[in-house]
């Protein structure tokens, strides 16, 4: 049924592109048509109306109406074109001006310290991810270094980061006892906000996570401005199951271990049902005693691979990749 389908879109929109060869071209790739049937292709070309592919099972090149293909692969191809065309230089400004550096730079942002990371090669001409790691108790303070742990700082390594490389902070909560919430809260939401003004941030990547006072955390961004984030992994914390609601169409993502003595598991199954009640967008991996993990669950959840995988796969108003 597949070939089926795929031979009568090609019979019917078999054509030369009328754009020229860019970046992307060449990529082997899985389409998706409107109606969920994929076929493996291979990237020709594109413009504003049609897209050219060749077929991977056969070699036979076609062109395709966008309108015939699902809004993730239109969204790529688009993504394509503005690459070829630049988005329009975004020159790093404001407080970020100069802080490209590979190195982890200190910086300041109204009452919080944080750290920020990207790289040289991170063109002005291109759009790219942010991702935001709120710490757990105990890292607090002022001294901005307690944050920088080995977590956070494995976050810039590995294929992941090489395939997606992004913009990363790794803000200090000044007190431990209150937590991420109120003016500390709203000065996350402040700082991913001027990131975007001031960088050349891709808004539809935007991703965040936490561990413990961190996942709670992740769990209170959502709720704040839920509009702001592409997907969470928010790690052995938990929220409030009334915004369920307001953030069910974020990919959410999240860990715990059902020995931890120190947030209950219960927290997170409180929040899994509530989404899972509004059909939200909510994976959830729950590791058992025999797992031996207690209140460490970022330590399975930021060593499996699979985790950033999802991650960078997702990207605001699209459905979710499982």
């Amino acid at each position: 049924m597949e070939n089926r389908f795929f031979k009568l879109v090609a019979a019917l929109f078999l054509m030369l592109a009328t754009g020229s060869p860019f970046a992307g071209a060449g990529e082997v790739r899985t389409w998706t048509a409107n109606d969920g049937r994929t076929l493996e292709a291979e990237f020709i070309t594109a413009n504003e109306r049609n897209v050219t592919l060749r077929r991977k099972s056969d070699r036979k090149r076609f062109t395709l109406s966008l309108d015939k293909i699902s809004e993730s692969d239109r969204k790529w191809v688009a993504e394509t074109l503005e690459e070829l065309d630049g988005p329009g230089e975004k020159e790093p400004s404001g407080i970020f001006e100069g802080r490209l550096t590979e190195e982890w730079e200190k910086m300041d942002y109204e009452s919080l310290k944080f750290r920020f990371y990207s790289e040289k090669r991170m063109s002005p001409k291109k759009r790219h991810p942010l991702l935001i790691f709120l710490h757990g108790k105990g890292s607090g303070g002022s001294d901005n270094e307690k944050q920088l742990n080995g977590i956070v700082r494995d976050f810039a390594q590995g294929r992941f980061h090489e395939k997606n490389p992004s913009f990363i902070f790794a803000p200090q909560c000044p007190d431990d006892s209150k937590g991420w919430r109120g003016e500390y809260l709203d000065d996350v939401i402040g700082l991913l906000k001027t990131a975007i003004k001031n960088l050349p941030v891709d808004e539809d990547r935007i991703y965040i996570t936490g561990l413990s006072m961190g996942g709670f955390g992740t769990w209170s961004a959502l709720a704040e401005a839920p509009d702001l984030f592409a997907a969470a992994v928010p790690v052995c914390g938990g929220g409030d199951p009334r915004t369920a609601k307001a953030i069910k169409d974020i990919p959410i993502w999240t860990h715990h271990g059902v020995a931890d003595a120190v947030v209950s598991v219960e927290l997170t199954r409180r929040m899994v049902a509530a989404l899972e009640k509004e059909k939200g967008n909510i994976k959830y991996t729950e590791y058992d005693e025999a797992s031996g993990v207690k209140h460490d669950a970022w330590t399975p959840c930021y060593s499996n691979p699979d985790v950033f995988e999802w991650i960078y796969e997702q990207r605001k108003g699209q459905k979710e990749k499982k």
